[in-house]
Formats: C-alpha cells, structure tokens, sequence
C-alpha cells in the first residue's frame, strides 16, 4: 500500500513553487525572491498542467496497462508472456515469442529500475529471463522465435531483431539484479548481431537486398548504446554507437526532399530503385530521431540535439493527416504523394515521446503545440475505454476505427512511451517546472 500511494504522489513542490519562493537570511528578515525568467517556466502543455499529464501517465501505466498484463498476458507460474489476446483478455493463442519475452523482460526490469522498485515486477522479469536463457545459441546462430506455454521450442528460426530486443531484456534485468553473466549474454548477442548486419551480404525481410541498410537496425544498435554506456565505459560499444547516429543523421535523410529513407545500400548511398529512394518512412524516422535527442542528452551535445529535433519536427508536420488527425507512418513514393493510409499506434506515440523531451530541455513553443495537438488525437480516437475494454488500439485505419478483432497486445511500445514520458514528467516537476540544464 505504501508503494503504491508513493506512486500517486507528485515529486517535487507545485509548478514554478520553487521559483517563486521567497528565502529568509539569517537575521530572519525576508531576502527578495531571485528574479524568475519565465522563458525556462514551461507552465502548461496546452491545457494541462504537468501535474495533471503525470496523473494521466500514471494511470495508463499502472491501472490500465499493468492490471490487464498482470491479470491476463504474464504467464505467473511458467514465467513470460502470453501476448495474442482478444480485448477481453481472453488467450488465442499460448505462444511465446522470444521478442516478446526479451522486450517484456526489458519492460518490467525498466519499470523496477526507474519507476516501481518493487519485487513483484522484478520476478515477472526473472521468469521470463529464465525461460529465454535455456535456449542460448551456439556461434552465430540466432535465438529461436517462438516457445509453447511451457517454454519448448516451436519455432527454431529466429532473426536479428529478435536478438536485439532479447540482448536489450538482459541487459535492463542486469541491471536490476547486478547479473555480470546477463549483461555479458547481452553484449554477446549484439556484437554477433552487428557482425551479422555489417556484412555485405546481409540481407533479411528488412534488409531486402544483400547489403542493405534499413533505419530500424540502426536504433535497436544506438538505443543498446545509449541506455547501456551509462553503466560504465565500453569502448567497442561506444564506437559502434556513434557509427549508428553518423548512419541515421548524415546518411538515412534524402536531400532531394529532407525526408529518411527506410532503406539505403550498404555503403549508405542512396538506393537506385525508386521503391527505396522515394519512400519516406516517417514513422521509423521520428523513432530514430527521438533517440538520438537521448544520445545527445548522454553526450552533452546540443548541436545533435537541435538537429534531432528539428530533423522530428519536420517528419511530424509532413506525415500529420490534415483531415482527420494523427500521422501516417510512411510515404510509399514522396514525388507521387503516396501515403500509406494505416494508422499504427507505435508510429502515433513517437511524436509525443519526441515531442516532450524538445519541452523539457529547450521549452519551445512548437513541441508544446505538437505534444497537445497528438496527445489530444490520441485520447479521442486511440483509447479502447469508450468500447469498454483496456489498453489502446494497435493499427486502425485511417480514421481510427474500431476493429473488435483479437490481436497482439503491444509489451514494448506502449509501456516504454508510458514510462519515458512519465519520468520526463517527474523531472520537469521536481525542477518545479523549468527548463532543464542538460547542455550547461
């Protein structure tokens, strides 16, 4: 009860409280208040105050996402995740994806790192950590894809991706429980990875032709770096960080239309078939771009931060449905105007976890107005509240209807949106509301 009344109590003083206060010398007289810039007050986000954002991120983390995860996705006594469920929670399937499994490890470990220390959430993350373990690879082989409920292999042929986010799972739970042999297992599986994916005949269903270089790679790479060279100084790490960022900001971006391609060649040229170099993957590129702006808070570099930002803004103004709100994930041909219609929740939650961190640390009025306007979409069309049920929808069409169809409810993307944002928030109001001086 306690931890969870901690939960629901706001850090730090009232917005621009301690700004604002007077102090008292010590002959007791009251010493003027120092003069307030408000140019570093945010205030509020259009019409909520930070106060009333965390209160919102609060309970879509705790009352919606984790009791319905709790009640009907984690597998308490075999350990993992069952994620295809209908939206009443009921189970289509028993499988276990070792994605799922390394991308929930990773969630609940975060959660127990930064937001939640509770025993509770750090169990869930060992079981699954557990079960994902008994089935290391020898060499260069991948992880297997997918287990039964009782963790045997079902599906042996596993994939780059999948490594990753396993590799990140055992890296967060290292870090909760101070694990060496984890975070060495995770290290392990992204070096084999990164070797797998700089060779020039890589090619896989993101990587369609040998050689290619596809964005998504790149971050799941970057965001390993960022999250991981924190914990202590790791020079292979730091190298292949950096390659990542180079690839993303000065090679990934078409200067024919200021616009990421998805898909470059392997010397990160631009690819000759208009089929890449005329598709703009917006949605990928303000996921990339959000963290590179946490790259550049770890290295102190403004100037990467100003790029990444404004690199996001425009991704954002360019992919926003005029019409009827939210943002389009990709333009299949930016010369022809031709826009994948679909509308995917991952995709719609990156212009807010971008859109907030260009809040907390610079206070421009552009990111205020982005963050409202989606975080306002969102609430009204993305919610399944008004259907009754948990959670929000996954991909919709283009005016977010409805589709009462059993899915696979998300364990990566919405928590990890909840949580950073949520954190962002708390910082912002234990500061009292103003600008942060990550770049002094």
């Amino acid at each position: 009860m306690e931890a969870a009344m901690k939960r629901r109590t706001f850090f730090g003083s009232t917005l621009g409280a301690g700004a604002l206060t007077a102090t008292t010398g010590c002959g007791g007289q009251q010493e003027a208040a120092a003069p307030v810039d408000n140019s570093k007050l945010i205030g509020a986000i259009g019409t909520k105050k930070l106060e009333q954002l965390m209160e919102q991120y609060r309970f879509d983390l705790f009352d919606d996402f984790l009791e319905f995860y709790d009640r009907y996705v984690i597998d308490h006594e075999l350990g993992g995740f069952m994620c295809n469920v209908a939206h009443n929670g009921t189970l289509t399937t028993e499988e276990k994806g070792t994605w799922y499994l390394g991308r929930g490890s990773w969630c609940y470990s975060f959660l127990y790192n930064n937001i939640a220390k509770e025993q509770k959430y750090l169990d869930v993350a060992s079981k699954a950590i557990r079960m994902i373990k008994r089935h290391k690879p020898d060499g260069d082989n991948y992880w297997p894809s997918s287990l039964s409920k009782k963790g045997s292999v079902l599906n042996p042929k596993g994939g780059l991706p999948g490594d990753c986010y396993i590799a990140e799972g055992l890296a967060e739970y290292s870090k909760a429980t101070g694990d060496p042999n984890s975070m060495k297992l995770a290290k392990d599986t992204m070096r084999k990875c990164w070797k797998h994916y700089m060779s020039p005949e890589f090619q896989d269903g993101s990587s369609p032709y040998p050689g290619a270089k596809n964005l998504w790679y790149w971050m799941l790479f970057m965001w390993f770096g960022t999250n991981m060279l924190p914990l202590e100084p790791d020079d292979e790490l730091e190298e292949r960080t950096a390659i990542c960022v180079d690839a993303i900001m000065n090679h990934h971006v078409n200067p024919k239309f200021d616009l990421m391609n998805n898909i470059i060649n392997h010397d990160l040229t631009t690819s000759n078939d208009p089929k890449y170099s005329e598709l703009a993957g917006c949605g990928h590129a303000t996921e990339a771009l959000w963290m590179v702006m946490y790259e550049a808070l770890r290295l102190k570099d403004k100037t990467l931060f100003e790029r990444a930002s404004e690199s996001f803004r425009r991704h954002v103004e360019v992919s926003w449905d005029d019409v009827y709100g939210g943002v389009f994930n990709n333009c299949r041909n930016v010369d022809e105007n031709d826009w994948q219609l679909v509308k995917i929740h991952w995709a719609e939650v990156f212009v807010l976890m971008g859109s907030l961190p260009v809040i907390e640390h610079t206070n421009a009025e552009w990111a205020k107005s982005w963050f409202d306007r989606q975080n306002t979409w969102i609430r009204e069309n993305f919610l399944l509240a008004p259907h009754g049920y948990h959670l929000w929808k996954a991909t919709v069409d283009r005016k977010a209807t409805f589709d009462p169809k059993p899915g696979r409810k998300d364990i990566y993307h919405h928590p990890r949106h909840l949580m950073l944002n949520y954190l962002s928030l708390q910082r912002m109001i234990e500061r009292g509301g103003t600008v942060s001086d990550a770049f002094v």
